[in-house]
This record gives C-alpha cells, structure tokens and sequence, in this order.
C-alpha cells in the first residue's frame, strides 16, 4: 500500500510539474535556448554610401522551423583584413516575423573568405512572435557571396 501511495504522489508531482511547464509555454512567458542555423547569400557588398544587402535561408527548431532573411548591412573596417559589422534583418517564418540587429567582427583569412563573431538582438516579432526576445551569439564563415553562420540563442516570448 505505502508503495501505491508513493508512486501516486509521484506520478501526481510529474504531472503538476508537466503542467505547470506547458502553462509557461502557452502564454510565452518561460525561456529557451535554440540554435539556429543561417545561410547569407549576399547580393550587394555595400559601399561608402549604401549598405549590402543579403538574403539568407534560416533553419530553427519548432516553433520557428524553416523561413527566409532579408537584411541591410554595414562594414567599418580597422585594419586592412579586420573590422565590425552592423546587420539589420527581418526573418520571415510560416507563423509569424522576427526583426533584430547582429553586431559582428570580423577577420579575412584570404581575399575571399572572413570568418567573423556576431552577438545577435531579436528586438521585435510579429504573429505568433510577437511577443518574442532574444539574445545570443554567432560564429559564422563567409566565402566571397555566401555565408554560414551557426547562432545560440536565449529566447524568451514564444511558446513551442
């Protein structure tokens, strides 16, 4: 009998627990960590007095998934194979948009490729996402037009 008992309140707490973690989700309020992965495919490099434009393909676990990136940027260098980066997207996925900045450095190891760090800001969504914020980090390789970046990132307003 003491060992129904027991296995009762414990199967009774997995659920309080379970519940009280699918509310979080529901309303947006808990956080997570998801990585996501970003192809750039860069279609104008900027110059002195326009910014570059790229448009990338983003792969995110549920309930983002799969969307396409649009997104202006801007390179200062400081030397000449390093510098910063300012990078303003919108992310378009099924549900809903993500809209934020990445800051990057980055470092040319030949003529054609850079590879570069970023902190990344998810500012504002819209949608499903509207409530969503982010921050987090990138470390990422471009070669000449194309890029990967691969982000880590704690997210807080969604539900999944």
């Amino acid at each position: 009998m003491r060992m129904k008992t027991m296995g009762g309140l414990v199967l009774l707490a997995a659920v309080i627990w379970a519940c009280t973690g699918a509310a979080a989700g529901a309303n947006g309020s808990g956080t997570t960590t998801l990585k996501c992965h970003v192809e750039d495919h860069i279609q104008k490099f900027p110059t002195a007095s326009s910014p570059g434009t790229v448009f990338s393909f983003v792969r995110c676990p549920a309930p983002l998934g799969r969307g396409i990136q649009h997104a202006t940027f801007r390179l200062t260098p400081k030397t000449s194979t390093t510098g910063s980066a300012v990078l303003r997207f919108k992310a378009y996925f099924d549900t809903g948009t993500v809209s934020g900045v990445w800051h990057a450095t980055y470092r040319f190891t030949d003529a054609k490729t850079a590879l570069f760090k970023q902190t990344v800001n998810w500012v504002r969504g819209t949608g499903a996402f509207k409530q969503i914020r982010a921050t987090g980090t990138g470390r990422g390789v471009q070669h000449g037009f194309l890029g990967e970046i691969n982000q880590v990132l704690t997210v807080t307003g969604v539900s999944g």
